[in-house]
Formats: structure tokens, sequence, C-alpha cells
């Protein structure tokens, strides 16, 4: 036996077996869980394994492995307009009016760190990858535009950030958390062509510099609507 198994053994004991059965009627099947109890290593008759049982074992598996863990508590931010946190799929959907951000950048871009005047933004966390789009206006209405930064396609490509993540996932703690991993990482590349109408680097620099408004005329419609993305 080895050292790891046996430490398991002193620690946990046979308490119950799950067998699940599955039927071929259907595309995907449906599924019946029986549990039977394990009494001194004897394992006993098959009775249904009720949902109390079952969402106790999935919230001890969860808690031990945060990367299962993807549910959130909280109040919820009047700009999230989607929540989803079933086991089999996540999606977290929120927004930001125009509004002013400190961006930061690799030294070969040439291309000062400094505040910058961003259009509306829409933030999509799916299944553990971050999508941003931008719109305008105050709130996103039907039409989506490519985010206007860099190292950003249909998935954001997070990189330099170091972010501790959040013990209390709640709502304002993961958004923070995900906001941060994209802001406070540096800029370095074009990800899937350019995502405006015309020379983002010098757009880009010109804003940082002169503190203008963002001209939303040079944003490029994106692949996806509202409506699709909140579904």
């Amino acid at each position: 036996m080895s050292d790891v198994l046996k430490q398991i053994t002193d620690i946990y004991h046979p308490y119950a077996a799950i067998i699940a059965y599955k039927t071929e009627s259907t595309c995907e099947g449906d599924y019946y869980l029986e549990k039977r109890d394990i009494v001194n290593g004897v394992m006993g008759a098959g009775k249904p394994l009720t949902e109390e049982v079952l969402a106790k074992m999935v919230k001890s598996v969860a808690s031990s492995n945060p990367q299962l863990d993807k549910s959130l508590y909280g109040v919820i931010p009047e700009n999230v307009l989607y929540c989803d946190t079933r086991m089999d799929g996540s999606k977290l959907v929120w927004y930001h009016g125009p509004e002013e951000r400190n961006v930061f950048f690799i030294r070969e871009l040439n291309i000062p760190n400094g505040k910058m005047k961003v259009p509306g933004l829409l933030y999509i966390v799916h299944n553990g990858s971050l999508s941003i789009y931008a719109f305008k206006g105050k709130k996103p209405k039907g039409t989506l535009y490519r985010a206007p930064f860099m190292n950003t396609t249909d998935n954001v490509c997070l990189g330099s950030a170091k972010v501790r993540k959040p013990t209390e996932r709640t709502f304002v703690n993961v958004i923070d958390w995900w906001e941060k991993m994209f802001w406070l990482s540096e800029f370095s590349h074009l990800s899937g062509g350019n995502p405006i109408k015309g020379n983002l680097a010098l757009l880009t620099k010109r804003l940082i510099e002169t503190g203008e408004p963002f001209p939303t005329d040079v944003l490029k419609p994106a692949s996806k609507t509202l409506k699709e993305i909140l579904k």
C-alpha cells in the first residue's frame, strides 16, 4: 500500500457506494442514481440517492477544489445582466458605461502608461474565459463592437497581472478580480487583426496624452449581438 493510499484510508472509511443507471432510449439517456450504504465493509441494499445527499457530496468536492466552485452570492450589482452558475457551464455578464481607466503597455510599444477614456464595455466570463465587447451609449443594447484594445479577440489574452483570487465568491469580489486581471495586464500585441478603423496604437497614445473621450465612430461591429450572449 502506498503512503498516500495509507494516509487516505487512515482518515477516511467507506461510507457508501453510488451506482449510476442509464437508459438508451433517448439521445443523451436518462439517469438513475442508487446509493448503497457500506457498514463494516459490507454493502447494503440499494435505495434512490436523494438530492440532499447528492448536494452535500457536490458541495464537499467543490469546496476542496476551487476550480469546481462556481457559486456566487451576495448583493447583485445593478450592472450585472446575466448569471449562470450551473456545474456543467457557468456564465457571468456585466457592463460599465464609458469611463476612465488606467492602461499599461510593454516598453517595446512606446506607448506611455496612463489614464485613458474608454467606451462602454461588456464583460463576459464563460467557463473560466474572459471576453470583452464595446458598445455605444451608457448601456449595451443590440449591437456590440470589438473591444478597442490589444490582446483581445473573442477570448481575452490575460498575461502579466498578478492578482490573488478572492476567497469569498461574492458578485463584487469576482467581478473586481476579473477586471483587475484585465486592466492590470500589460497590452502587448494585436490579436485577430486591427479591432478599430484606423491605427490602434496611434489612437491609444493620443487619447492618453489628450484625455479626450473615445471616438466611438472608429469601432468595428462584433460577430455577436447582445441577444446571442444573454442566452
